[in-house]
């Protein structure tokens, strides 16, 4: 499964011109990402996650307090699983706001 989560995630951000970083490569690759959209061009952050618990985690003990208010605008949280666009809600939730293809 990591590997086919790789080629997903990889194929998504060359397709929409997304900067992947070296170490992405060298880790296992889960099913929900987090892109920086705030940075030209946008970046996809290395590390991935298995559980929506460790993606709230990682946006309040890491991105919030760096990104403050500008959070929302500044990141996108992709479920390679699913296929679904997520936001942050505050209060360890993440809701669905779309869906996007994911190439098989």
């Amino acid at each position: 499964m990591p590997k086919k989560y790789e080629d997903l995630i990889a194929d998504y951000c060359a397709r929409e011109g997304i900067a992947v970083p070296p170490g992405f490569a060298r880790l296992t690759p889960s099913r929900y990402v987090i892109i920086r959209t705030h940075l030209s061009p946008p970046k996809l952050i290395a590390k991935t996650w298995f559980k929506t618990a460790d993606v709230v985690y990682y946006i309040e003990h890491f991105l919030a307090p760096e990104l403050g208010e500008a959070l929302p605008q500044s990141i996108r949280i992709l479920d390679f699983q699913e296929g679904e666009e997520l936001a942050y809600r505050g209060g360890q939730q993440l809701a669905k706001v779309s869906s996007f293809l994911i190439s098989q």
